[in-house]
């Protein structure tokens, strides 16, 4: 039994891998004493396994697990690190990132809370671009927060494994983890946030899935129509407000049009509305242009 367990799924990713799991000695030998790593090789083709084998050694005296499967997609590689792992904690980290602290600390100190909330720090072209902070989340604004937005990257927070009620849905090969959040509000029954402390360097490339527009919105709106259909009931105008319209941006990013009277979705989140309009105006460029401005 460990304290924490990070989990890092891994496909092809013999580039950065070995990056990733040096940035694990950026914990102190104490920590790591009490940490697992587990790393699941998602049926890549590459030398990433092998890489994983020969970095073993210089993380002691950290456990670190690889587990190699088929391809089951970044979803089913996590729920194999969950169900592989014995950590009371879990942080999740990929293959092209980097740990930027070490978390044991922050859990020692505060047994209590059900999740840690830090700020991730993302990189383009290797130069810093923006970060992305917590939110304070809790059991009254959690479908608020979740129907207007995905609140975090997976390497923002660290959380009680018990506090799972829901894997990961492997339906969604995109946004997964904007369906975990919501499926899983028991992690945010006690949370405390760290708005400065980064606990991730993020990496973006043009490999990320994020740089796909047709995919992205093609889950956004299998979500939000799977929320509206499963939670309705719970919701309140507002909240299935939000997910109408995140379905209306999900047809925007797959360069579809939309009725006008999804405009007038009110009341809704007004930063999720701000969305809309600039979708809306963006619409004909997401099939010409990925994330980084470059034609397709």
């Amino acid at each position: 039994m460990f304290l924490l367990s990070i989990i890092i799924p891994s496909y092809n990713s013999e580039k950065t891998i070995g990056r990733a799991l040096d940035s694990l000695n950026r914990m102190s030998r104490e920590s790591k004493e009490q940490t697992e790593a587990i790393i699941v090789d998602d049926g890549s083709q590459d030398r990433g396994a092998e890489i994983v084998e020969l970095k073993k050694k210089g993380l002691s005296p950290l456990t670190v697990a690889l587990i190699r499967q088929e391809n089951q997609g970044s979803a089913g590689a996590r729920n194999t690190g969950l169900k592989q792992g014995s950590g009371e904690w879990i942080f999740f980290l990929d293959a092209d990132d980097e740990l930027a602290f070490d978390p044991v600390p922050y859990i020692i100190k505060f047994p209590d809370y059900s999740a840690l909330g830090f700020t991730i720090q993302w990189y383009k072209k290797l130069k810093k671009c923006r970060v992305l902070k917590p939110i304070l989340i809790n059991l009254e604004n959690h479908l608020d927060i979740c129907t207007a937005s995905v609140p975090f990257s997976l390497s923002n927070i660290v959380f009680k494994k018990d506090r799972i009620n829901s894997i990961f849905d492997e339906r969604f090969l995109y946004l997964e983890d904007w369906f975990f959040w919501i499926q899983n509000p028991s992690i945010f029954e006690n949370m405390k946030v760290y708005k400065n402390i980064i606990s991730a360097h993020i990496y973006a490339h043009g490999e990320n899935k994020s740089s796909n527009y047709m995919m992205l919105g093609i889950y956004r709106k299998k979500i939000a129509d799977e929320m509206l259909s499963t939670l309705c009931e719970k919701m309140t105008r507002k909240q299935k407000n939000n997910l109408l319209i995140q379905t209306q941006i999900g047809l925007l990013l797959q360069g579809k049009e939309m009725k006008i009277k999804n405009f007038f979705r009110f009341p809704c989140d007004l930063k999720l509305y701000g969305k809309l309009i600039i979708y809306s105006i963006l619409r004909t460029k997401f099939h010409r242009f990925d994330i980084y401005g470059s034609k397709k």
